[in-house]
């Protein structure tokens, strides 16, 4: 009994670790272990893994599977290069197989931030500096604009039609600065309240609705799901985006957005001397839409600050989103295939 307390002590502590780690078995090559990171980062439970071939679910990946195998025969620490493994992402792979336990390999998975990843967080940090200069220094003179715009209107003779023009794109480039500086001045959103977040979605909805477009709004929520913390405007204003963004895209006869909420249950463990369990749960939301899609080359783009292929796109409205989803520590990722667009998001509980 004492072994199998020491057993499950072991494994709760590999559920700790903050990055996807598994246990195979050397001979076969199939699943003896899983942590809860790995769980989550690849969408496999360990009751479905186990004892599944480690081949079956890499099976794009040869490049590791080919060096597993020459692993068979050996004992030691070992490191896998750029294991492509996931959604297109690179991996680290590191290999130990300790001597009194040479039947086994743990492999511990590290993602590799390509060059376009990294140019991307540089990304956002110049445009996080250069707003905060062009915001004060832009939104003093368009106020003057405005006035002066305005003053002119009072007079008898002016064109009408330049001076509406004046005033609209005046008022356009208002906007796009404001609804930036909403989330450049979020600095803390993970001070949220406890939020129901159908309700939010709900909302969004009935927004989208009073636009009076012909487009079936289908629901499938869980009812399950517990409250979450957010900043309720933030995520307001992420639903608000990607809504009137797949309505833009719909060019279907039978045009529809479907919104899709899933609680993922992630083990409670009960780690000896704490008084309280680990938990590691979150809520995932999908939006999808049968619009016509995007581009293989722009999905790697459209979380860039004013990237766009739209005709009168600014670039900033999935930038911002991206934005808040990461200010509540959550993910987001896009897949556009088949005239069927999808965004996940996970947001921790």
């Amino acid at each position: 009994m004492k072994n199998e307390k020491d057993l499950n002590f072991f494994k709760n502590f590999l559920d700790l670790i903050p990055e996807p780690l598994i246990i195979v078995k050397k001979n076969n090559l199939k699943f003896f272990f899983v942590n809860l990171e790995f769980q989550i980062q690849f969408g496999k439970s360990q009751s479905k893994l186990k004892d599944i071939s480690v081949e079956s679910i890499f099976s794009k990946s040869s490049f590791l599977i080919s060096n597993l195998k020459k692993l068979k025969d050996k004992v030691g620490m070992f490191l896998i290069k750029e294991a492509t493994l996931f959604r297109n992402y690179s991996y680290e792979v590191r290999c130990i197989i300790p001597d009194n336990l040479n039947n086994y390999i743990l492999m511990i998975f590290k993602k590799i931030e390509d060059e376009r990843q990294i140019n991307e967080k540089s990304q956002y940090t110049i445009f996080d500096e250069t707003f905060s200069i062009l915001s004060h220094e832009i939104n003093n003179p368009l106020s003057s604009i405005k006035m002066a715009s305005q003053l002119i209107k009072k007079s008898k003779n002016y064109d009408k039609e330049l001076i509406n023009i004046i005033s609209s794109e005046t008022e356009r480039i208002s906007k796009i600065f404001n609804s930036m500086s909403f989330v450049n001045s979020k600095i803390d959103l993970l001070e949220g309240k406890d939020e129901n977040i159908h309700e939010i979605l709900r909302y969004s909805i009935f927004r989208l609705k009073k636009l009076d477009k012909n487009v079936k709004i289908l629901e499938n929520f869980d009812p399950s799901l517990p409250r979450i913390k957010v900043d309720k405007n933030a995520m307001i204003q992420v639903f608000d985006n990607l809504l009137l963004n797949s309505v833009e895209a719909l060019e279907n006869s039978s045009p529809y957005i479907r919104i899709t909420t899933k609680f993922f249950f992630g083990q409670s463990i009960k780690i000896p001397n704490m008084k309280d369990n680990f938990k590691k749960n979150f809520l995932q939301i999908v939006v999808e839409d049968n619009g016509k899609g995007i581009a293989k080359n722009d999905l790697e783009k459209v979380f860039i600050p004013f990237y766009s292929n739209k005709k009168n796109g600014t670039g900033v409205g999935l930038f911002l989103v991206k934005k808040i989803i990461n200010y509540h520590s959550g993910q987001i990722f896009i897949e556009s295939d088949n005239d069927c667009t999808k965004v996940y998001i996970k947001l921790p509980l």
